[in-house]
This record gives structure tokens, sequence and C-alpha cells, in this order.
């Protein structure tokens, strides 16, 4: 992995409504193509996101979001992490919506954006950071576990969406870190 110094990492604003394009392009190019290692193609369709539950998330001050932009590329959003309160658990959040456009994957985009939402989890008041990993993903529960201490928890949780799993058996393994 090279970290790459044309990547910035910033808070979502209103401003950033003019990335909502670029940001439907990239996450939906992240989960839904055979290009990106985040890809869950094999197990669902359709949509991951609309422009227009972009423009929600980006205006969603509650689950803060965060944008990579490459200065490189003329301020081009490459990027994007979600922090996202538990209505359960008051002192815990999920990080949601990781999703690095492929090609600008490989540059330490993703970890960059992982690490932020993690430096800023305290100072938003959680002390838990929580994931949902696919259970036939046995690679990425790896890369959360040794790059990030995350550690598995007896708890699983439904696809919210299970008309559009392809393999019904599908669920989330819950992980947990505290921050």
């Amino acid at each position: 992995m090279v970290q790459d110094t044309s990547i910035s990492v910033h808070l979502a604003t209103r401003a950033d409504l003019v990335h909502a394009k670029e940001i439907h392009q990239l996450v939906n190019l992240a989960f839904r193509s055979e290009e990106g290692w985040m890809k869950d193609l094999h197990v669902t369709g359709g949509e991951r996101l609309t422009v227009e539950g972009v423009e929600k998330v980006i205006l969603d001050e509650k689950s803060p979001l965060y944008i990579a932009v490459d200065a490189s590329q003329d301020g081009l959003a490459v990027g994007t992490v979600q922090i996202q309160p538990n209505p359960e658990e008051a002192e815990e959040a999920e990080i949601g919506l990781l999703a690095v456009h492929p090609k600008a994957q490989s540059r330490g985009i993703g970890y960059k954006l992982f690490l932020k939402a993690l430096e800023e989890m305290p100072k938003l008041g959680y002390k838990k950071a929580v994931l949902h990993v696919l259970s036939n993903r046995p690679d990425l529960l790896l890369w959360y576990q040794s790059k990030f201490g995350f550690q598995l928890t007896d708890e699983t949780s439904p696809y919210p969406h299970p008309e559009m799993l392809k393999d019904k058996s599908i669920h989330f393994l819950v992980v947990k870190k505290d921050v």
C-alpha cells in the first residue's frame, strides 16, 4: 500500500453536493462492479446508493460523511466513509459507506478514510466502533481484525434488503473495537 499525498479527507458539507454524482458513481463502482476489491456484485444486485441518497447522506449532520478528494485530479471525489450512530447504544457508532473508486484503489485511500473515521469517533462522543461484515467475506473480516484490531462478537444481523440477495443465507457478522 502506498500513501498518496495528493489525497485529502474532509467532512462533507452542503458545498459537497456538487460531488453527489461522483460519489454515486464511485460507491456503485466500488460495490457493484467487477473492478473493486470491495465488490459484492455476486451477493446482491441493484444500485448500492442513488444520487438522491448521496445528497441525503451529505446533508445528514447526525451521520457525518467524510470524502477523499484527489488534488491531482482537480479535486475529484475518490472515496467516502460515514460514521453512523447506533440508535440503541449511544456510545457506539458504525463505520459505513467505506468506498474507494476502483481506479483509485491500492493507494492507501481506504486506509486513510478508515483511520479518519476512527479518529473522529471519540471527538463525537463514541467509545466503540462497530462494523457489519458480510458473512461470505472472510478476507474483509481478517483485514479489519489484523489492520485495526476489531474483535468478532457473537452478534449477527440480517442483510437490510433481503430481496436483493442472490444467496439468502448471507448475513452480517458484527465486529467491534474500543476507540
